[in-house]
């Protein structure tokens, strides 16, 4: 009678735990088929957003978008994109506007190194950056590196507006790849010079490119910029206001306050020197260049 009884309960255990189990299996193959609907949905909306944002984007057609971006105040707007920016930039005069013949080849070498170091590789973003752009957003981490590359930062500047949104910023990438296959490295990069801000001069009025920048913080032609000063500059990109060594007023900050930018020139020659781009003397000699003596 015993062994009966404990085979009866051994029968209704495995029916309840046959029954457990069908339940389970059910379950998780109702959620596998809600998990794929979902997919497929949230797919559906991505990717119809996506063809409004290129379809918006493609309305500017390629002569246009250069002009946009190559719009420079100093200049008449160009009607064509078919000319040499280089020549252009070089044969400006007054040199408000500056291409390699009036730049010293440090300021290109230090600003590629600090802010896009596979700039003259990638084809206008770098994959990896924009998603851990996108990773620091979404997870509001604190100290965001950023994901944008000069051609995108060029875009922006000229075309677009600083709101962060990701309509803007699929724009943005969008209008940097085609960029790529419509400008050279070299006109990308000494426009960005030219457009970029430099914060404040030594009349506390805001600086807008390389030209306005060396003279108005070293009070000498861009082209004489030695490896600390173009370095200085370099740094002072990244946050214009904040590394900017004058005041509103015009007048030198107070040494605890231009101490930052102090730090942010070394962090450039330092990725300089891991860049290759100069040499281990040439990194020592600019660290000790007197850099807060020669602001005017």
């Amino acid at each position: 009678m015993v062994v009966l009884d404990d085979s009866h309960r051994l029968t209704q255990f495995l029916k309840v735990y046959d029954d457990y189990f069908k339940n389970i299996k059910r379950l998780f193959m109702i959620i596998i088929i809600l998990s794929i609907w979902f997919f497929i949905l949230v797919s559906g909306i991505a990717l119809g957003y996506f063809a409004s944002i290129v379809s918006d984007a493609n309305e500017i057609n390629d002569d246009a978008l250069v002009r946009e971006v190559t719009h420079l105040p100093e200049m008449p707007q160009l009607q064509t994109r078919n000319v040499n920016l280089i020549e252009l930039y070089n044969a400006q005069t007054p040199l408000l506007i500056a291409g390699p013949a009036e730049v010293s080849p440090y300021v290109t070498k230090a600003i590629v190194s600090s802010e896009d170091a596979q700039f003259y590789t990638h084809h206008g973003v770098l994959p990896k950056a924009i998603f851990r752009a996108m990773y620091q957003d979404i997870f509001n981490r604190d100290n965001p590196t950023g994901g944008s590359t000069i051609t995108q930062q060029l875009v922006k500047n000229q075309m677009l507006t600083n709101q962060k949104t990701y309509d803007r910023k699929a724009k943005e990438i969008m209008y940097a790849m085609r960029l790529e296959n419509l400008m050279t490295k070299d006109e990308i990069i000494y426009t960005y010079i030219n457009r970029i801000s430099f914060g404040r001069d030594t009349y506390g009025q805001h600086i807008t490119g390389i030209t306005s920048a060396s003279y108005g913080v070293f009070g000498k032609p861009p082209k004489t910029l030695n490896l600390a000063e173009s370095a200085y500059l370099a740094g002072i990109v990244q946050s214009p206001y904040y590394y900017t060594p004058y005041t509103k007023d015009g007048d030198i900050k107070n040494a605890k306050a231009i101490a930052p930018s102090i730090q942010r020139q070394r962090y450039v020659l330092k990725r300089m020197y891991i860049e290759k781009v100069i040499t281990k003397n040439e990194y020592r000699v600019a660290l000790k260049y007197p850099i807060s003596e020669k602001f005017i």
